[in-house]
């Protein structure tokens, strides 16, 4: 009976704010807020103003390119949820960027004061623009501040909302302006959907004629170009070509595509290497689509939007800061593009992925080329963060924390190498990935834990490897429980992080409690690298060997230098990882 009170009492309070709230407008004019039956203390105009300012700096198109309309002037007279959820988005930042804003008691009561409110409006209407605008933002709060089933739910509505409402078709019945705010909330929630989806989603978004276009992106600096003007790179001459000039989408349209092919790969990573697909060399291979795709994203993206011709190295920080709305998305683009790449031949996972093939199976040429891309973008993630540090360019997007989580995992089983300086630039590369996570978890708890787990996951990669070198039958496990994690930290997933209040205990009984994925530790611990003075007329580059899993390879016969080597530094057991389902998935206890 006292829920059933609080209930009554929750919904009275509002129906107050309903009933001061015009129905039909998307700018509603600001109706008082009250918490307990006290003001909220938003309604005042000098916060109303400062939030503003502060989300257009700090959140507008970081990730989501929700608002058209940031001028203080216009945005007194938006709905007042949607003012009230801006403020919670901008009020861990202070103007400056670099002090942090603690969460206080008040803002945890608008909170819940916003959810009842915005819940009431989808059950009894109207349904505004704003809703779902507000959804948006509920969903980026609530995910990032740990509470990924919540965000999930308010996601989804978001999306079944836009298509029951006609967003993801565009007409030219409306305003100008009224296209633009529109086309930015359906954009909004399609990157929601991408980064922040559910790991067992297939919904795609799939384009038709009467797709909104994409909203207006920043335009970059002066002094970019979308031509090829390197030396020895001549023009080519479109008319012999045949092909056309690429069309500029701007960046928030580039971003929200390699934001699609992201969650294509978060998937593929997710399957673990139990499904029956074609191994990832195959022409069919889910491996090869994601990279068609990938490639085919580069054709159609204008040059100037690349690395070298952005010339982010070349602005003070002052013009970057000054351009947040386009150096943001961009360098979440830059991090989506190496992180993908870095994740698709992840080694770890890959060696799941191909664990019942015999070494004698695997071409080597897939295994150069697997190595190759996962040296290479990893090394382009640890200059964006040194471009990005060197700037003081303070990134307040959460999603870049993701990926580069993930990143510290391959460097992690790389900084056990036996060659020493390997190993210290590979311990160096991971603190660097360690930190560039704990600065964005002062904004954001979901990203703070993230960095304990990885951290965590340090400490049992390195007390496995002790406890590795004196197993007597040479086999110890490795618990990947973390592992995966972190891996799926931008999904919400069904791992049972913990009671979660949302959740009821007829619901946490019969939550999926998944037996820990357990890998033989000599996938990880130091690895023996080949004698270069005795080998190396016989073997390929060094650089191109993982020192990821060479430790093995004293452990089995050489029957051909030039590819069971590198085979034996990908799969600890070579042949023997044949019907090995027990040591895969041991039995409880182990």
């Amino acid at each position: 009976m006292a829920q059933i009170h609080e209930l009554l009492s929750a919904q009275q309070h509002v129906q107050s704010i309903s009933q001061q709230a015009p129905a039909s407008t998307t700018h509603a004019s600001a109706a008082p807020l009250t918490v307990n039956g006290h003001p909220s203390g938003w309604t005042s105009s000098t916060r109303i103003e400062s939030a503003a300012e502060v989300y257009a700096l700090y959140c507008d198109c970081q990730p989501l390119p929700l608002l058209a309309d940031l001028e203080k002037s216009s945005f007194a007279a938006r709905d007042t949820g949607l003012q009230l959820a801006v403020g919670l988005l901008a009020g861990r930042f202070d103007r400056d960027g670099r002090h942090i804003v603690r969460p206080t008691q008040q803002q945890q009561q608008q909170l819940h004061l916003l959810r009842a409110t915005v819940m009431q409006t989808i059950a009894e209407g109207p349904v505004e623009l704003s809703t779902i605008q507000t959804l948006c933002l509920l969903c980026l709060i609530e995910f990032n501040d740990s509470s990924p089933a919540r965000a999930s739910t308010y996601s989804s509505l978001a999306m079944d909302l836009t298509f029951s409402a006609g967003l993801a078709s565009e007409y030219s019945r409306s305003g100008l302006a009224d296209f633009e705010e529109r086309r930015r909330c359906y954009w909004s929630v399609v990157i929601l959907k991408n980064l922040y989806g559910n790991m067992a989603g297939t919904f795609s978004f799939l384009p038709s004629d009467y797709t909104p276009k994409h909203p207006t992106s920043t335009q970059p600096p002066a002094g970019s170009s979308s031509n090829i003007t390197e030396p020895g790179l001549p023009q080519p001459d479109d008319s012999l070509t045949g092909r056309a000039t690429t069309q500029d989408l701007g960046i928030l349209a580039y971003m929200t595509s390699m934001s699609e092919l992201w969650a294509k790969t978060i998937r593929y990573a997710q399957r673990r290497g139990k499904s029956q697909q074609p191994p990832p060399w195959a022409t069919e291979s889910e491996y090869q689509r994601i990279m068609a795709q990938l490639m085919e994203l580069e054709t159609k993206m204008p040059y100037k939007y690349r690395f070298k011709p952005a010339r982010f190295a070349d602005y003070t920080t002052a013009e970057l800061q000054s351009s947040r709305t386009f150096w943001s998305p961009w360098l979440v683009n830059q991090m989506l593009y190496h992180s993908l790449l870095c994740l698709l031949n992840h080694p770890l996972i890959l060696s799941l992925q191909l664990r019942n093939f015999r070494m004698t199976m695997v071409p080597e040429v897939f295994l150069q080329h697997t190595d190759d891309l996962t040296q290479t973008h990893t090394n382009w993630v640890i200059h964006l963060i040194d471009q990005v540090k060197a700037k003081d360019f303070r990134l307040t997007d959460p999603y870049p924390a993701y990926c580069v989580a993930i990143v510290a995992t391959i460097f992690l089983q790389q900084s056990y190498a036996d060659d020493d300086e390997v190993r210290t630039s590979k311990q160096e590369n991971f603190t660097k990935c360690l930190e560039f996570v704990r600065d964005l978890g002062a904004y954001w708890p979901r990203v703070a834990q993230l960095g304990n787990k990885v951290e965590q996951f340090q400490q049992v990669v390195s007390t496995s490897s002790q406890n590795a070198a004196n197993a007597p039958d040479g086999k110890h496990y490795i618990d990947l429980r973390l592992f995966w994690e972190i891996i799926e930290s931008c999904f919400t997933t069904e791992l049972p992080a913990g009671p979660e209040p949302y959740f009821g205990t007829t619901l946490l009984a019969h939550r999926a409690t998944r037996s820990a994925d357990v890998v033989n530790g000599r996938l990880l611990p130091p690895p023996t690298r080949l004698d270069r003075g005795a080998s190396a007329a016989n073997t390929p580059s060094q650089r191109l060997i993982n020192p990821g899993f060479e430790q093995l390879q004293h452990s089995l016969p050489v029957v051909d230098d030039q590819l069971s080597v590198l085979a034996q530094s990908y799969f600890a057991q070579g042949q023997d990882f044949v019907n090995l389902d027990d040591w895969w998935y041991p039995e409880q206890g182990v």
